[in-house]
Protein backbone atom coordinates (compact mmCIF):
# COMPACT_ATOMS: atom_id res chain seq x y z
CA UNK A 1 0.00 0.00 0.00
CA UNK A 2 1.19 3.74 -0.93
CA UNK A 3 1.11 5.93 2.19
CA UNK A 4 1.55 9.54 1.86
CA UNK A 5 2.74 10.93 5.54
CA UNK A 6 2.21 14.47 6.16
CA UNK A 7 3.92 16.19 8.29
CA UNK A 8 4.13 19.59 6.64
CA UNK A 9 2.33 21.70 9.31
CA UNK A 10 4.45 20.19 12.03
CA UNK A 11 6.06 22.95 14.07
CA UNK A 12 7.34 22.92 17.54
CA UNK A 13 6.21 20.89 20.93
CA UNK A 14 4.86 17.10 21.28
CA UNK A 15 3.68 16.79 16.92
CA UNK A 16 7.11 17.12 16.50
CA UNK A 17 7.49 14.18 18.85
CA UNK A 18 5.27 12.03 17.92
CA UNK A 19 5.92 12.46 14.35
CA UNK A 20 9.69 11.71 15.33
CA UNK A 21 8.86 8.58 16.92
CA UNK A 22 6.07 7.09 14.50
CA UNK A 23 8.65 7.52 11.70
CA UNK A 24 11.05 5.72 13.13
CA UNK A 25 8.81 2.83 14.47
CA UNK A 26 7.90 2.22 11.28
CA UNK A 27 11.23 2.79 9.61
CA UNK A 28 11.81 -0.86 9.17
CA UNK A 29 8.30 -1.81 7.79
CA UNK A 30 8.93 -3.27 4.14
CA UNK A 31 5.39 -4.05 3.39
CA UNK A 32 4.37 -0.20 2.34
CA UNK A 33 5.82 2.37 0.39
CA UNK A 34 5.95 5.29 2.28
CA UNK A 35 6.27 8.88 1.01
CA UNK A 36 6.93 11.27 3.72
CA UNK A 37 6.64 15.12 4.10
CA UNK A 38 8.67 16.84 6.58
CA UNK A 39 8.37 20.31 7.76
CA UNK A 40 11.41 22.54 7.77
CA UNK A 41 11.04 22.04 11.58
CA UNK A 42 10.76 18.30 11.21
CA UNK A 43 13.81 17.52 8.84
CA UNK A 44 16.54 18.32 10.95
CA UNK A 45 15.62 15.65 13.35
CA UNK A 46 15.28 12.94 11.24
CA UNK A 47 18.06 10.72 9.37
CA UNK A 48 16.75 9.93 5.95
CA UNK A 49 19.97 7.90 5.12
CA UNK A 50 18.78 5.33 8.01
CA UNK A 51 15.62 4.89 6.18
CA UNK A 52 15.09 2.10 3.77
CA UNK A 53 14.28 2.54 -0.77
CA UNK A 54 10.40 2.31 0.05
CA UNK A 55 10.71 5.88 1.43
CA UNK A 56 10.54 8.94 -0.24
CA UNK A 57 11.44 12.02 1.67
CA UNK A 58 10.53 15.56 0.58
CA UNK A 59 11.10 19.30 2.51
CA UNK A 60 8.03 21.14 2.74
CA UNK A 61 6.36 23.61 4.94
CA UNK A 62 3.01 24.34 4.33
CA UNK A 63 1.90 27.99 4.83
CA UNK A 64 -1.30 27.71 6.85
CA UNK A 65 -4.34 30.67 6.10
CA UNK A 66 -8.15 30.86 6.40
CA UNK A 67 -8.33 30.43 2.76
CA UNK A 68 -6.56 26.83 2.72
CA UNK A 69 -8.31 25.86 5.60
CA UNK A 70 -11.79 26.33 3.72
CA UNK A 71 -10.53 25.44 0.06
CA UNK A 72 -8.02 22.59 1.14
CA UNK A 73 -6.08 22.88 -1.84
CA UNK A 74 -2.57 23.26 -1.94
CA UNK A 75 -0.23 22.91 -4.97
CA UNK A 76 2.79 21.11 -3.54
CA UNK A 77 0.80 18.42 -1.69
CA UNK A 78 -1.32 18.08 -4.51
CA UNK A 79 1.36 17.41 -6.86
CA UNK A 80 2.83 14.82 -4.65
CA UNK A 81 -0.74 12.65 -4.46
CA UNK A 82 -0.60 13.35 -8.13
CA UNK A 83 2.77 12.04 -8.87
CA UNK A 84 2.56 8.79 -6.39
CA UNK A 85 -0.76 8.16 -6.31
CA UNK A 86 -1.08 7.32 -2.66
CA UNK A 87 -4.18 4.78 -1.31
CA UNK A 88 -4.45 6.79 1.78
CA UNK A 89 -2.79 10.10 3.69
CA UNK A 90 -1.82 10.40 7.43
CA UNK A 91 -1.12 13.35 8.40
CA UNK A 92 0.07 13.66 11.95
CA UNK A 93 -1.98 16.45 13.80
CA UNK A 94 -4.39 18.86 12.69
CA UNK A 95 -5.41 21.56 10.98
CA UNK A 96 -3.79 20.41 7.83
CA UNK A 97 -4.97 23.15 5.59
CA UNK A 98 -5.38 20.88 2.89
CA UNK A 99 -8.07 17.84 1.48
CA UNK A 100 -6.32 15.21 -0.85
CA UNK A 101 -8.07 12.92 -2.93
CA UNK A 102 -7.33 9.80 -1.03
CA UNK A 103 -8.66 8.77 2.22
CA UNK A 104 -7.41 11.23 5.07
CA UNK A 105 -6.45 10.20 8.68
CA UNK A 106 -5.41 12.84 10.67
CA UNK A 107 -4.72 13.60 14.17
CA UNK A 108 -6.76 15.72 16.72
CA UNK A 109 -4.70 17.83 19.86
CA UNK A 110 -5.97 20.78 20.17
CA UNK A 111 -7.16 21.17 23.69
CA UNK A 112 -8.55 24.60 23.52
CA UNK A 113 -11.28 23.40 21.42
CA UNK A 114 -12.47 20.93 23.98
CA UNK A 115 -11.93 22.16 27.33
CA UNK A 116 -13.87 25.27 27.22
CA UNK A 117 -14.18 25.16 30.91
CA UNK A 118 -10.05 25.77 31.43
CA UNK A 119 -8.84 28.15 34.02
CA UNK A 120 -7.07 29.58 30.92
CA UNK A 121 -10.14 31.24 29.42
CA UNK A 122 -10.34 33.20 32.40
CA UNK A 123 -6.77 34.69 32.30
CA UNK A 124 -6.80 36.13 28.42
CA UNK A 125 -8.18 39.12 27.32
CA UNK A 126 -11.41 39.78 25.53
CA UNK A 127 -9.17 40.70 22.21
CA UNK A 128 -7.58 36.67 22.74
CA UNK A 129 -10.86 35.07 22.67
CA UNK A 130 -12.19 36.38 20.10
CA UNK A 131 -8.48 35.71 18.04
CA UNK A 132 -9.06 31.94 19.57
CA UNK A 133 -13.04 32.37 17.86
CA UNK A 134 -11.79 32.80 14.69
CA UNK A 135 -9.00 30.19 14.83
CA UNK A 136 -11.44 27.92 15.89
CA UNK A 137 -13.53 28.46 13.74
CA UNK A 138 -11.31 27.72 10.37
CA UNK A 139 -9.59 24.77 12.09
CA UNK A 140 -12.29 22.88 12.87
CA UNK A 141 -14.36 23.68 9.56
CA UNK A 142 -10.59 22.23 8.11
CA UNK A 143 -11.22 19.00 10.72
CA UNK A 144 -14.74 18.57 9.90
CA UNK A 145 -14.40 18.69 5.83
CA UNK A 146 -10.67 17.70 5.02
CA UNK A 147 -10.42 14.34 7.02
CA UNK A 148 -12.20 11.21 6.59
CA UNK A 149 -10.91 9.13 9.71
CA UNK A 150 -9.48 11.31 13.32
CA UNK A 151 -7.23 9.86 16.13
CA UNK A 152 -7.29 11.91 19.49
CA UNK A 153 -4.68 10.61 22.11
CA UNK A 154 -7.18 11.05 25.15
CA UNK A 155 -10.55 8.70 25.22
CA UNK A 156 -11.90 12.01 26.70
CA UNK A 157 -11.09 13.91 24.28
CA UNK A 158 -12.67 11.78 21.77
CA UNK A 159 -15.42 11.58 23.57
CA UNK A 160 -15.68 15.21 23.45
CA UNK A 161 -14.66 15.48 19.80
CA UNK A 162 -16.80 12.61 18.79
CA UNK A 163 -20.11 15.77 19.64
CA UNK A 164 -18.56 17.82 17.43
CA UNK A 165 -17.67 16.02 14.35
CA UNK A 166 -19.50 13.13 12.02
CA UNK A 167 -16.19 11.44 11.46
CA UNK A 168 -14.97 8.68 13.13
CA UNK A 169 -12.98 9.17 16.05
CA UNK A 170 -10.36 6.83 17.57
CA UNK A 171 -7.82 7.26 20.41
CA UNK A 172 -4.52 6.37 20.41
CA UNK A 173 -2.67 7.25 23.90
CA UNK A 174 0.66 9.87 23.11
CA UNK A 175 3.92 8.19 25.12
CA UNK A 176 7.62 8.83 25.54
CA UNK A 177 9.85 8.57 22.42
CA UNK A 178 11.82 5.44 21.94
CA UNK A 179 15.56 7.46 22.18
CA UNK A 180 14.75 7.51 25.90
CA UNK A 181 15.41 3.73 25.87
CA UNK A 182 18.54 3.50 24.17
CA UNK A 183 21.18 5.98 26.28
CA UNK A 184 23.63 5.63 22.57
CA UNK A 185 21.18 8.07 20.94
CA UNK A 186 21.44 10.80 23.80
CA UNK A 187 22.91 13.94 23.06
CA UNK A 188 24.70 15.50 26.09
CA UNK A 189 24.77 19.40 25.03
CA UNK A 190 23.80 20.73 28.67
CA UNK A 191 25.40 20.58 31.79
CA UNK A 192 22.88 22.35 34.10
CA UNK A 193 23.01 20.75 37.51
CA UNK A 194 24.20 23.80 40.03
CA UNK A 195 24.98 21.39 43.48
CA UNK A 196 23.50 18.79 44.93
CA UNK A 197 21.55 21.26 47.44
CA UNK A 198 19.71 23.16 44.28
CA UNK A 199 16.93 21.68 43.07
CA UNK A 200 16.03 21.92 38.97
CA UNK A 201 12.53 22.17 38.02
CA UNK A 202 12.45 21.04 34.17
CA UNK A 203 9.65 22.32 32.18
CA UNK A 204 10.38 20.88 28.04
CA UNK A 205 7.79 23.28 26.44
CA UNK A 206 7.13 25.78 23.65
CA UNK A 207 5.98 29.29 25.18
CA UNK A 208 2.44 29.27 24.43
CA UNK A 209 -0.03 30.80 26.62
CA UNK A 210 -1.77 27.66 27.79
CA UNK A 211 1.90 26.11 28.77
CA UNK A 212 1.17 28.89 31.92
CA UNK A 213 4.87 28.98 31.76
CA UNK A 214 4.78 33.47 33.04
CA UNK A 215 3.45 31.98 36.45
CA UNK A 216 6.76 31.32 37.28
CA UNK A 217 7.40 35.16 37.42
CA UNK A 218 5.22 34.86 40.33
CA UNK A 219 6.65 31.49 42.08
CA UNK A 220 10.12 32.86 42.36
CA UNK A 221 9.46 35.83 44.52
CA UNK A 222 7.24 33.34 46.62
CA UNK A 223 10.05 30.81 47.37
CA UNK A 224 12.89 33.54 47.86
CA UNK A 225 10.67 35.56 50.43
CA UNK A 226 8.84 32.46 52.18
CA UNK A 227 11.54 30.25 52.06
CA UNK A 228 15.00 32.01 51.77
CA UNK A 229 17.23 28.69 52.51
CA UNK A 230 15.57 26.91 50.09
CA UNK A 231 17.57 26.86 46.79
CA UNK A 232 16.09 26.19 42.67
CA UNK A 233 16.23 26.61 39.77
CA UNK A 234 13.73 26.45 36.56
CA UNK A 235 14.93 24.87 33.31
CA UNK A 236 12.98 26.31 30.39
CA UNK A 237 13.68 24.89 26.80
CA UNK A 238 12.66 28.62 25.78
CA UNK A 239 15.03 31.61 24.97
CA UNK A 240 15.02 34.79 27.62
CA UNK A 241 13.28 37.23 25.08
CA UNK A 242 10.31 34.80 24.60
CA UNK A 243 9.60 34.89 28.48
CA UNK A 244 9.91 38.85 28.24
CA UNK A 245 12.55 39.48 30.88
CA UNK A 246 15.88 41.45 30.33
CA UNK A 247 19.48 40.00 30.87
CA UNK A 248 19.67 42.05 34.19
CA UNK A 249 16.66 40.99 35.57
CA UNK A 250 16.87 39.25 38.87
CA UNK A 251 14.66 36.68 37.52
CA UNK A 252 17.16 35.41 35.50
CA UNK A 253 19.29 34.02 38.55
CA UNK A 254 16.58 31.07 39.21
CA UNK A 255 15.90 30.28 35.76
CA UNK A 256 17.89 28.71 32.94
CA UNK A 257 16.93 29.30 29.30
CA UNK A 258 17.73 27.03 27.00
CA UNK A 259 15.93 27.76 23.74
CA UNK A 260 14.96 24.44 21.39
CA UNK A 261 16.37 21.42 22.52
CA UNK A 262 16.06 18.14 19.71
CA UNK A 263 14.56 15.25 21.06
CA UNK A 264 17.62 13.32 21.34
CA UNK A 265 19.12 16.17 24.18
CA UNK A 266 15.97 15.60 26.60
CA UNK A 267 16.62 12.30 28.49
CA UNK A 268 19.68 13.54 29.55
CA UNK A 269 18.19 17.18 30.26
CA UNK A 270 15.98 14.90 32.74
CA UNK A 271 18.70 12.64 33.70
CA UNK A 272 20.11 16.06 35.37
CA UNK A 273 17.06 17.57 37.14
CA UNK A 274 14.53 17.05 39.59
CA UNK A 275 11.43 17.58 39.10
CA UNK A 276 9.16 18.15 35.98
CA UNK A 277 7.34 21.08 36.53
CA UNK A 278 4.24 21.39 34.24
CA UNK A 279 2.15 24.10 35.10
CA UNK A 280 0.26 23.66 31.36
CA UNK A 281 -3.89 24.96 31.63
CA UNK A 282 -4.55 22.94 28.61
CA UNK A 283 -3.55 19.52 27.28
CA UNK A 284 -4.84 16.47 25.15
CA UNK A 285 -1.98 14.37 26.11
CA UNK A 286 1.76 15.94 27.00
CA UNK A 287 4.91 13.41 26.00
CA UNK A 288 6.30 15.40 28.93
CA UNK A 289 4.07 13.29 31.43
CA UNK A 290 5.59 9.64 30.03
CA UNK A 291 8.92 11.04 29.86
CA UNK A 292 9.48 11.84 33.45
CA UNK A 293 7.83 8.73 34.42
CA UNK A 294 10.48 6.53 31.82
CA UNK A 295 12.97 8.74 33.37
CA UNK A 296 12.13 8.08 37.48
CA UNK A 297 11.40 11.74 38.07
CA UNK A 298 8.45 13.44 40.28
CA UNK A 299 5.88 15.18 38.40
CA UNK A 300 4.67 18.49 39.88
CA UNK A 301 1.76 19.47 37.72
CA UNK A 302 -1.91 21.35 37.40
CA UNK A 303 -4.53 20.40 39.69
CA UNK A 304 -6.86 19.76 36.52
CA UNK A 305 -9.08 17.20 34.84
CA UNK A 306 -6.95 16.43 31.64
CA UNK A 307 -4.02 15.84 34.04
CA UNK A 308 -5.44 13.79 36.49
CA UNK A 309 -6.78 11.94 33.89
CA UNK A 310 -2.94 11.40 32.02
CA UNK A 311 -1.15 11.11 35.75
CA UNK A 312 -3.58 9.79 37.64
CA UNK A 313 -1.34 8.82 41.58
CA UNK A 314 1.71 9.58 39.52
CA UNK A 315 2.07 13.60 40.32
CA UNK A 316 2.09 15.81 43.17
CA UNK A 317 -0.89 18.37 41.80
CA UNK A 318 -1.40 22.31 42.32
CA UNK A 319 -3.65 25.41 41.46
CA UNK A 320 -1.96 26.63 38.83
CA UNK A 321 -3.08 30.00 39.14
CA UNK A 322 -2.04 30.54 42.70
CA UNK A 323 1.95 31.24 42.87
CA UNK A 324 1.69 30.65 46.44
CA UNK A 325 0.27 26.84 46.02
CA UNK A 326 2.73 26.26 43.43
CA UNK A 327 5.60 27.73 46.23
CA UNK A 328 4.28 25.24 48.81
CA UNK A 329 3.64 22.12 46.61
CA UNK A 330 7.33 22.34 45.49
CA UNK A 331 9.25 22.80 48.74
CA UNK A 332 6.78 20.34 50.05
CA UNK A 333 7.56 17.09 47.62
CA UNK A 334 11.48 18.36 47.78
CA UNK A 335 11.98 17.67 51.23
CA UNK A 336 9.50 14.81 51.40
CA UNK A 337 12.15 11.98 49.81
CA UNK A 338 9.54 9.01 50.38
CA UNK A 339 6.38 10.73 48.77
CA UNK A 340 9.09 11.26 45.85
CA UNK A 341 9.47 7.22 45.73
CA UNK A 342 6.11 6.87 45.70
CA UNK A 343 5.71 8.96 42.73
CA UNK A 344 8.30 7.47 40.78
CA UNK A 345 6.71 3.96 41.32
CA UNK A 346 2.93 4.72 40.38
CA UNK A 347 4.82 6.76 37.43
CA UNK A 348 6.17 3.48 36.32
CA UNK A 349 3.00 1.69 37.01
CA UNK A 350 0.99 3.84 34.86
CA UNK A 351 3.21 3.82 32.04
CA UNK A 352 1.85 0.30 31.29
CA UNK A 353 -1.89 1.77 30.71
CA UNK A 354 -0.38 3.86 27.78
CA UNK A 355 0.38 2.61 24.25
CA UNK A 356 4.28 2.22 23.65
CA UNK A 357 5.54 4.30 20.82
CA UNK A 358 5.47 0.27 18.76
CA UNK A 359 1.80 -0.31 20.14
CA UNK A 360 0.63 3.60 18.94
CA UNK A 361 2.65 3.57 15.52
CA UNK A 362 0.88 -0.23 15.20
CA UNK A 363 -2.47 1.09 15.83
CA UNK A 364 -1.83 4.09 13.59
CA UNK A 365 -1.20 1.94 10.41
CA UNK A 366 -4.14 -0.38 11.87
CA UNK A 367 -6.38 2.94 11.75
CA UNK A 368 -4.87 4.00 7.84
CA UNK A 369 -5.16 0.59 6.00
CA UNK A 370 -8.04 -0.85 8.02
CA UNK A 371 -9.95 1.65 9.55
CA UNK A 372 -9.75 0.31 13.17
CA UNK A 373 -7.25 -0.18 15.53
CA UNK A 374 -7.13 -3.73 15.90
CA UNK A 375 -7.94 -3.79 19.62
Amino acid sequence: MKILINCSNLKVGGGLQVAHSFLYEIKNNTEHQFIVVLSDFLKYQINQSEFPDNFKFFHYSIKPSAKKAITGTDTFLSDIEDKYEPEAVFSVFGPTYWQPKAKHVCGFARPDYIFKDSPFFKQVSWFYKLKLKLMEFFHMYDIRNNNEILITENKIVSDILATKVTQPVFTVSNYYNQVFDDENLWVKKFNIRKDKETINLLSISANYPHKNLAIIKKIIPVLKNNFPEFKFQFILTIEREEFGISENDELNNNIVFLGKVAINQCPDLYSQTDFLFLPTLLECFSASYCEAMVMRKPILTSDLPFAKSICNTAAFYFDPLDENDIANAIVHLSYDIKYQETLINNGLEQLKTFDTAKQRADKYLNIIINEKTNT
